[in-house]
């Protein structure tokens, strides 16, 4: 076949037949050839365009780099946002493909606008559900004070457990809006990852021991000492995953593992629950799916581990599990974060064994890797028999951690290695039973877990336990219940007089009875204008103003009192508000307040703040 049979259609033809509209300029920038889809979006003949400026485009490029630019044109169909792809010719000049985006441009605007709108709505709502559910949960708390039964107590307990729930939900949603709307940025510092992950874990411990779980954590040697991290998203990562871990789980355990793996950081959950179907396991971290593990009689978490996801993307990483039916899951996360020092090089129980006999395997995977982070051999046993045999052999620079169900069997092993630590491991509620006036013959200490680097460090190797200081937890141990304040107790608050802004009539409520029982005098105001006023009169020692009142609110309140002169001017301000989040903290120090109080008011952080305000010197008048 000839190339007659075959003609090569011309450049103009070809130019034609594309869908975009094209622009060829010459070296100098001026238009040399328009395609037909130019023609007809902007009107005219080529001929009419050839020689002519293209007026909104940038001057050509350096040679040999293509770029993208968007302008808005006025075309026969109106004002229209074109985006223009150019490419260099390798003779000079440069091609550019034009394609029309308005409605893409409108359609991310409305989505933007929706967005923000959204973002409103959520603040307002969420804020107004939690003004009724904070003073539920304060009420609660005052109520707490007085002479309960036992059954009254239990009931109490459900109301307030339910309220937080309720609250955290409430927050967990209000997260999720301001992700979708990039109004969340997380805000990384040095932390302390392995801290971190041991009080999360102390804090679920009591949760897991309920239902008769083990949880345990492992961080592992490589873990850097101080990591660039959001210290609140980290705990709320784990917080969700571990929790949720505990809540499916019915028996068994759950181990919580930290590592840090080619410059990211890895947070894995693994439990021995029922597993997971393949159909939740593609849907678990759309937000408001809900999955069911089969045998757990409970749907699965959707909110939480949504939330998960969204703040690991935040952070440039990646989420998944990996499950079958029967077999348990694992919840992973893994993100990139910049080291500040490196992972600690001390190993002091290296020469040391230690021999970990308890029932639970994931328990013991956790101790015998704690022991290899130390420098230690670890080894481990799958019952007392087994366990004695093993001290027997080994004898000497042995350390043996025994579970508590296997207690009876202290003295035998002990018997089998005279020379070696017997330590027992307890858990929370139990670790009394192992104190020194009660620990069964054999023992020679006691560990709690989830066990802590440090105890594990602390205590495998000492003869005796260091002393604790009374401000401090004991190694290895849950943190303490927050005292109760109790009615008639002291009143470090005796001789303030004290301005209370609030329009909520319970929560105002709960504020007045609070600051009484410690021993202020309040006045009540319900607007910030009232706030202001009585300021002005230069008799009270400080004043507590809600965010959102009606005629001025408590931020526009904040600024008219610091714009008085005289008596009043320097009146220490402190905020109530029941969203406590890091803008509204920004927004209260920006108009002049003092400190910054989430509700419900708690008694002890109110006094250790007013306290610290009003200094006698600043006091305006003493009792």
């Amino acid at each position: 076949m000839s190339s007659d049979d075959n003609p090569v259609p011309d450049a103009s033809r070809v130019l034609d037949a594309l869908g975009e509209m094209v622009v060829v300029r010459g070296a100098d920038g001026r238009v040399m050839r328009v395609n037909a889809a130019f023609l007809a979006a902007f009107g005219g003949r080529a001929e009419d365009w050839s020689g002519r400026w293209f007026a909104v485009a940038p001057g050509l490029g350096e040679p040999g780099q293509a770029r993208r630019f968007d302008a808005a044109m006025q075309t026969r169909a109106g004002s229209r946002f074109i985006e223009w792809a150019e490419t260099p010719l390798a003779g000079g000049g440069a091609v550019a493909l034009g394609r029309d985006v308005t409605a893409e441009r409108q359609a991310r605007a409305a989505a933007s606008e929706a967005a923000q709108g959204k973002t409103v709505f959520f603040a307002s709502v969420t804020h107004e559900l939690r003004t009724p559910l904070a003073g539920a949960l304060g009420a609660a708390d005052l109520l707490r004070e007085t002479r309960l039964k036992p059954d009254q107590h239990a009931y109490l307990d459900v109301m307030r457990a339910s309220t937080e729930h309720a609250l955290k939900l409430i927050d967990d949603i209000l997260d999720l809006s301001r992700l979708e709307a990039g109004q969340l940025a997380l805000q990384p510092e040095p932390v302390d990852l392995r801290a971190l992950v041991e009080d999360a874990c102390e804090l679920l411990a009591l949760r897991a021991a309920e239902k008769g779980l083990t949880l345990d954590h492992v961080i592992h040697p490589q873990v850097p000492e101080r990591l660039g991290l959001d210290p609140a998203r980290v705990r709320q990562i784990l917080f969700n995953l571990a929790g949720n871990a505990v809540k499916f789980t019915p028996s068994g355990g759950v181990l919580v593992e930290a590592d840090y793996v080619d410059g990211s950081v890895r947070l894995s959950v693994r439990d021995t629950g029922p597993g997971i179907s393949e159909t939740d396991q593609a849907r678990l971290f759309e937000q408001f799916e809900r999955g069911v593990q089969e045998g757990s009689g409970a749907p699965g978490a959707g909110l939480g581990l949504a939330m998960v996801r969204r703040l690991v993307q935040a952070a440039g990483g990646d989420v998944g599990v990996e499950s079958r039916l029967g077999s348990g899951a694992v919840f992973w996360c893994a993100w990139p974060c910049e080291p500040f020092e490196p992972a600690p090089a001390a190993r002091p129980l290296r020469g040391r064994t230690i021999l970990i006999a308890v029932p639970s395997p994931l328990q013991s995977e956790a101790l015998a890797a704690q022991a290899k982070a130390l420098g230690a051999t670890a080894i481990c046993a799958d019952e007392p028999r087994e366990a004695m045999r093993m001290a027997a052999r080994l004898r000497e620079n042995l350390t043996v951690i025994l579970s508590e169900r296997w207690a009876p069997e202290a003295r035998a092993v002990k018997a089998a290695a005279p020379q070696a630590r017997l330590l027992a491991l307890a858990r929370p509620h139990t670790k009394d039973l192992f104190s020194a006036a009660a620990r069964p013959t054999g023992f020679d200490g006691w560990l709690v877990a989830p066990v802590r680097l440090s105890s594990l460090a602390a205590f495998a190797s000492s003869d005796d336990r260091p002393a604790v200081r009374a401000d401090q937890r004991e190694p290895g141990s849950a943190p303490a219940a927050a005292p109760v304040r109790r009615a008639g107790a002291d009143q470090p608050l005796k001789g303030l007089s004290v301005i209370l802004a609030e329009d909520d009539p319970v929560n105002a409520l709960i504020a007045r009875t609070v600051l009484g029982r410690l021993g202020a005098e309040v006045l009540h105001v319900t607007d910030g204008r009232a706030a202001g006023d009585a300021a002005a009169t230069g008799a009270y020692d400080a004043a507590l103003l809600d965010l959102r009142m009606p005629v001025m609110d408590g931020l526009a309140a904040a600024r008219a009192i610091r714009a008085l002169t005289g008596a009043g001017a320097g009146l220490p301000l402190a905020a109530l508000t029941a969203n406590a989040t890091e803008a509204d903290r920004t927004a209260c120090l920006a108009a002049g307040m003092d400190a910054f109080l989430a509700k419900p008011l708690n008694a002890d952080m109110l006094a250790d703040t007013l306290t610290g305000l009003c200094a006698p010197q600043n006091r305006a008048r003493l009792a």
